[in-house]
């Protein structure tokens, strides 16, 4: 991936509402509150409960919470599992290095991007964005 989709960044904004509240909240309210459309946050909050970032009840006390504590989620994590590796040019990515790796005059400036942006990312956690 070589950018930051709005489906990573609307999964950022709904865990950071989730982390703001105490308990299971409405994703509809979430939704409505962050202007953000019902049934893509809905897809997107299956795909972290699969992740492992949320826990889900029915009923009228329903709805989603934080399966960890917004210090122990790093945003880097987050978007890996939404997007998959995140890398500026193809040829960062573990394994994907192209014929001319060792003639490439960018590929030193690539991979220098690449350890830059992982450790801000990987430093950067859902408790430092509240």
């Amino acid at each position: 991936m070589a950018f930051i989709s709005t489906r990573a960044d609307y999964a950022i904004l709904l865990l950071r509402a989730l982390a703001k509240r105490e308990g299971f909240s409405s994703l509809r309210i979430i939704a409505k509150e962050q202007h953000l459309p019902y049934r893509y946050m809905s897809r997107l909050a299956g795909d972290l409960k699969k992740g492992g970032y949320l826990v889900s009840r029915e009923g009228v006390q329903g709805g989603y919470t934080l399966a960890k504590k917004p210090a122990t989620i790093k945003i880097i994590n987050v978007i890996e599992l939404l997007e998959g590796p995140l890398t500026p040019v193809r040829c960062t990515e573990a394994g994907k290095e192209c014929s001319r790796a060792e003639d490439c005059p960018m590929k030193p400036h690539w991979t220098t991007l690449h350890r830059k942006l992982h450790a801000v990312l990987n430093e950067t956690t859902l408790a430092s964005v509240l």
